[in-house]
């Protein structure tokens, strides 16, 4: 353990509180620029269906209209949604690059109802929309695809050419699987469904693109990724990446869907075309309908265990839904093998991904992981009471120990250091009162039951190292910049920051500010993804201040050459003796010094990268009381209790943060969330008045909502931390199902568990 800290841990008001709650803040949509145009897109009507021609003439004509483009006027460059670096990505690949790289800007042919078909710009919003109606385009309507049963028939027409009947594979294998059945004394069996679910972001997805004189772009955009997008812009339009900045507002949420290439090649290329600058915001009905959604999934589950209740093997067989371009889908896919966090020497995991005629499904908070999660947690709860062990206890005797092989770990050989699971198991249900017999409700139509789940995942990305950049200036006055790359979604990745470059170089928190996410200005970052910032962002960011507080310690021996440096430490802006913690100078002297008066005189400012060579899993275990009433179906959350190991929790307000909003996407997840299409392949419940969301009345009262932070330290985490964000969402699903079974005595394999279904469900046994 490191020496006890003063910053790191403790409940730092987030850096950004007060312009976000007085509405300071200028988000990518509250932005303009002067001679600014407005961006509006064309969509097909179509889900299917090749364009024969298409005239812009009219609308290029129409007063206001500053450009019009199709796909005509942009490069036939190929790109994938995901945005990855090319050369790192192909060893991990189902599919040949040439099938990854399956999106244009704009084509000629469209996959998904309501895909762009083409784009203007205008003076105002109201002449953009009157310019697509304009837009003259002859269609040959193709056959679509929208369910992947349908997609797969030998008859079904090809979404996605390349592959085998619009399916790419991908197998997994661990150990032996038959020989573990063989052993096995006891096999189960269960199939699962999951379906779509939107990020419902607060702030709709927005591009402002402005080209200046000399041709440099400048880009603001909704986006987790600054500097993959830079790189989407340089690869396709051709632009040198120093003509190209893209910049990162504040902003409305994430959740994996600004992970995505969205509309920012279009933007800039409307810009270059008008020759002013361009904005385009989505509407709600845009952003529900067409941006990525959570992979919908079929996921079939056997397990092998001994007579004692130990598992000997596994087998899953997952199918996807990718919609109509590849995306994140392989990635996705994969990464459910990972994502399992038991004991088993023999797995084999068949991932079949499957294109069809829908938006494509991409990256969202959990990354696969709520819906294995799901599968598993209720699958296993079904064979602890099958096998009459308590269901606590079996999980622990079959989860992954210290010492043993990280479950994230891939093809590399990393090692668990670390495991809070029985703790948060122990704590969760004293918690929740687990083993306090039923209480009865007054109305004899409702009925209670308690369920759990647990979970791991990632602190990074666990296929390769990943990779983190970070700057830090120490002004002469004392105070600290520090400057990242990774964009602070809205929760509060820059207040951690800060404070651990205050914990490390030694002075206040209110001594820091943290500039993120601006590609011409801070250091290179992969971006805000995978639950990468608390491990991989942060130990970048260590490192950077320790190499400052080198610096400062070099000078102050400097100023003090009586005192030996190795006696010198700094804490709380000043430079004390380490074995009595005597102050000796201010860090504000030392930086004045170091600048204006040593006879080697710097601007104390240095760098540092990290490349995580682990990936510790953060670990959970979620608990659920439900109260379900038979007559009306309704499933009433009374109490929940969330347990997390996530480390050390740099800032634990921050933590239960995190924990209770990824809590509340799954409960939408699992009792109401769900995308419709009609026979056309367009969403049907594209509002919030009818694509239901949690609201307040939806979750528990807050004194029935409970976060409980543990901390089983990291050896490789900045101060023992590891990821967070993401984790929330995974046992979600998993805990409240098996409650309700608890409750009425049925199982739902299927989600989302909605009123209808239980009603359903309770008829169904009471005849047979």
């Amino acid at each position: 353990m490191e020496k006890k800290c003063c910053v790191v841990g403790k409940n730092v008001k987030k850096l950004d509180s007060v312009i976000r709650a007085t509405g300071d803040a200028k988000y990518t949509t509250d932005m303009s620029v002067p001679n600014m145009l407005f961006g509006k897109i064309l969509r097909s009507p179509h889900a299917h269906a090749n364009i024969k021609s298409i005239n812009t003439e009219k609308a290029e004509a129409l007063p206001g209209v500053g450009a019009v483009i199709t796909w005509k006027d942009v490069p036939r460059v190929p790109y994938s949604t995901a945005g990855y670096p090319k050369h790192t990505i192909s060893g991990i690949l189902p599919v040949p690059m040439s099938y990854l790289e399956d999106k244009y800007v704009l084509d000629n042919k469209v996959k998904y109802y309501g895909e762009p078909v083409a784009a203007v710009a205008a003076a105002d919003e109201k002449t953009a929309e009157e310019a697509l109606k304009l837009i003259e385009v002859e269609y040959e309507v193709l056959e679509a695809v929208f369910d992947v049963e349908e997609a797969t028939k030998p008859d079904a027409p090809d979404v996605h050419p390349g592959t085998r009947k619009n399916v790419a594979d991908k197998v997994i294998k661990k150990g032996d699987v038959e020989k573990g059945f063989a052993e096995a004394y006891y096999t189960f069996e269960d199939t699962f469904t999951t379906v779509g679910q939107q990020h419902a972001c607060m702030e709709p997805s927005a591009s402002l693109a402005q080209v200046d004189a000399s041709g440099k772009i400048t880009l603001w955009s909704t986006t987790q990724v600054p500097f993959h997008i830079r790189r989407n812009i340089h690869e396709i339009l051709g632009i040198p990446m120093n003509k190209i900045r893209v910049v990162k507002p504040p902003l409305g949420g994430g959740f994996g869907e600004r992970q995505m290439l969205q509309y920012e090649v279009m933007c800039v290329s409307l810009a270059m075309k008008a020759k002013k600058p361009v904005k385009i915001v989505t509407s709600r009905e845009e952003n529900l309908s067409y941006s990525t959604q959570r992979h919908p999934a079929k996921m079939k589950i056997k397990t092998g265990f001994t007579k004692d209740g130990m598992l000997t093997a596994m087998q899953v067989d997952v199918t996807t839904n990718a919609g109509a371009y590849t995306g994140h889908s392989p990635y996705v896919t994969g990464a459910m093998f990972s994502k399992i966090p038991y004991r088993c020497e023999n797995i084999l995991f068949n991932a079949h991904i499957v294109y069809t005629n829908l938006p494509d499904s991409g990256a969202f908070r959990g990354y696969g992981n709520p819906q294995i999660s799901f599968a598993r947690e209720c699958h296993f709860d079904r064979v602890a009471k099958e096998l009459g062990l308590d269901p606590i206890e079996f999980r622990i005797k079959n989860f992954v120990r210290v010492g043993e092989k990280n479950p994230l770990a891939l093809s590399s050989s990393w090692i668990l250091e670390a495991n809070g699971i029985e703790e948060c198991l122990r704590k969760g249900a004293k918690e929740i009162g687990f083993y306090e017999p039923k209480v009865k409700p007054a109305d004899k139509n409702k009925v209670k039951g308690k369920g759990l789940s647990v979970a791991m995942h990632v602190s990074g990305t666990s296929a390769e190292p990943d990779f983190s950049s970070a700057q830090i200036r120490l002004n002469e006055d004392g105070t600290l910049m520090v400057l990242i790359g990774s964009p602070d979604l809205g929760q509060g990745s820059d207040t951690s920051s800060a404070q651990v470059a205050a914990e490390t170089v030694g002075v206040k928190i209110e001594d820091v500010s943290v500039f993120s996410s601006d590609t011409d200005f801070t250091s290179f970052d992969m971006g805000s993804y995978a639950s990468r910032q608390s491990y991989v962002g942060l130990n970048g960011i260590k490192r950077a201040a320790q190499k400052v507080k080198a610096d400062i310690l070099r000078y102050a021996f400097e100023m003090n050459p009586k005192i030996h440096k190795e006696n010198l430490d700094t804490v709380d802006g000043w430079v004390v003796r380490r074995e009595n913690g005597e102050k000796v100078v201010k860090i504000s002297e030392v930086a004045f010094y170091a600048l204006y008066h040593s006879p080697d005189p710097m601007r104390i400012e240095e760098s540092a990268s990290y490349s995580a060579q682990n990936c510790p899993p953060a670990l959970a275990a979620h608990f659920a009381e439900v109260e379900v009433d038979k007559e009306t179906g309704e499933i009433k959350i009374l109490q929940y209790v969330a347990a997390h190991d996530v480390g050390r929790a740099i800032n634990p307000s921050i933590v239960e943060g995190q924990i209770e909003g990824a809590t509340v996407q799954g409960i939408g997840y699992v009792l109401s969330e769900d995308m419709q299409y009609d026979k056309n392949g367009r969403l049907i419940n594209r509002t919030y008045t009818d694509y239901k969301v949690p609201r307040a009345l939806d979750i528990p009262d807050i004194d029935k909502f409970k976060s409980i932070i543990v901390e089983s330290y990291e050896p490789s985490g900045p101060y023992g931390a590891k990821s967070v964000a993401e984790m929330g969402v995974a046992p979600v699903p998993g805990a409240i199902a098996n409650a309700v079974h608890d409750a009425i005595g049925v199982r739902f394999n299927a989600l989302p568990i909605t009123k209808e279904r239980v009603i359903a469900a309770l008829k169904e046994k009471e005849n047979k």
